[in-house]
């Protein structure tokens, strides 16, 4: 045991160089406390937390952790992204593990969940069995929110890149969330609709778990903004469609419809339409294509639709996007040096710019190994109950952040993303930042052009 105890001085100190996160610590009967201080701008921070004892001799050897990734199905692109990220990771950590002679590695075993809850489900029944219980993801809420009884009851630890649904935000469950929640994107995306000059809107969203969160929540804030600005407006029952629909001429006949009627009442400058789904996007705004009503009004999606490959990649989804100006809210990583070293890394593999959650999905492998190894012990309880305070004093490739009481990414500001037309090319850019403690967004001052 004593020659964990000075491994973790110096563990101590090689995180602070290599991520941000210094110390001291010391022993203690059955348990070690660990002082950090972490130092932002002016401010000087010092924590205290103590690790429950390990028990026995530490660990040694391989520690396998899983990763439940959307690597088929909706949100391949996003699981791609992570996958990278998590073994980029993976590769860092055990170079650090390795640096301080810390007699174990991690490994990281992934499962691809198809973006289908029943699938999530049986993979961390197939992980648990292996003896895995530590895992990052599930990706999506409606996975999370399948695989959640079965984690609380035998304690396995989830932390979860981009699972923002609301109902999920449960306080002292094993789940955690280096995202917002959706209580954070809709105030976003509504500013976003109010600021281009939409009182009216017409929302389109996938029927499950998330989908219904961030509709219910971006409804919520559209009409407080309405009553507090004072102004006359609205919010449609909108169109819910089934999760895995691959097919939307009746959805978006019917959207015509809704858009044609309330344009004729209030204008097409005052009428908007937010849509809230995964890569269907594509395949919905293809068929929007057929509709000039559908291209006259504001459109506005959410974080399952930024930066996923399908709206650039299809030709008539990509255009069509351009067209409308198509603005897509995700939450916004800190860029910092790591953040570039990461983003630069996944551009390399897969040639594209990762999406946020990618960032976070690389934060949670870091936080898990260093909290593994404060307490030595490959046991979720005891990692649930340091893991809070590292993240505190973690900086990582999303910056720095917290945990709210519900174990959430307590704030974040939003990346305004947009598919746009360059030289011939559409790519993905970024037309502005929305704000969380102003409430206001900054556009980039190529887009101003475009706004009301």
């Amino acid at each position: 045991m004593e020659s964990k105890l000075i491994a973790g001085v110096i563990i101590a100190l090689i995180i602070g160089i290599i991520i941000g996160y210094g110390g001291a610590m010391v022993a203690a009967p059955g348990a070690q406390t660990v002082t950090t201080t972490v130092t932002t701008g002016a401010a000087t921070v010092t924590t205290t937390v103590t690790a429950p004892g390990a028990g026995g001799p530490g660990l040694t050897g391989e520690v396998t952790i899983g990763a439940l990734l959307t690597l088929t199905g909706d949100l391949a692109s996003y699981g791609e992204n992570s996958k990278v990220a998590i073994e980029y990771a993976e590769q860092e950590v055990n170079q650090w593990l390795s640096s301080i002679g810390a007699g174990w590695s991690l490994k990281v075993r992934i499962e691809d969940t198809a973006t289908d809850p029943k699938t999530a489900a049986d993979k961390i029944r197939i992980l648990h069995a292996a003896g895995i219980k530590i895992v990052v993801g599930p990706m999506t809420s409606a996975e999370v929110s399948e695989i959640k009884s079965y984690a609380d009851t035998n304690q396995i630890l989830v932390v979860s890149q981009s699972s923002t649904s609301p109902a999920l935000s449960i306080p002292d469950d094993f789940i955690f969330r280096f995202c917002p929640d959706d209580t954070i994107q809709g105030p976003a995306a509504a500013r976003i609709l109010f600021d281009l000059g939409v009182r009216y809107v017409i929302p389109v969203w996938r029927g499950d778990t998330w989908g219904d969160g961030v509709e219910e929540e971006t409804a919520k804030a559209f009409r407080e903004l309405l009553q507090k600005e004072g102004v006359e407006g609205d919010w449609h029952e909108g169109i819910r469609y089934a999760p895995g629909a691959k097919e939307f001429s009746v959805e978006v006949a019917q959207l015509n419809d809704y858009v044609t009627d309330w344009i004729s009442k209030y204008g097409a400058d005052k009428v908007g339409i937010y849509y809230v789904g995964f890569d269907e996007a594509s395949i919905f705004a293809g068929e929007a294509t057929k509709y000039d009503a559908l291209k006259q009004v504001v459109w506005v999606g959410s974080d399952g639709t930024a930066g996923v490959t399908t709206l650039v990649e299809q030709a008539d989804a990509a255009a069509f996007s351009w067209e409308v100006k198509w603005l897509h809210p995700i939450f916004a990583p800190t860029e910092n040096p790591k953040y570039f070293k990461l983003r630069d890394h996944v551009m390399n593999v897969l040639g594209r710019e990762p999406d946020a959650y990618a960032y976070a999905a690389y934060d949670a492998v870091w936080v898990i190994a260093i909290s593994l190894n404060m307490v030595q012990d490959y046991d979720p309880v005891k990692v649930k109950a340091v893991l809070p305070q590292v993240v505190k004093t973690y900086m990582g490739a999303s910056g720095y952040f917290e945990l709210n009481e519900n174990g959430d990414r307590a704030y974040s500001d939003y990346t305004i993303m947009i598919v746009r037309k360059t030289d011939g090319e559409y790519k993905w850019d970024v037309a502005g930042v929305w704000r969380y403690t102003t409430d206001t967004i900054e556009w980039a001052e190529w887009f101003k052009a475009y706004l009301p």
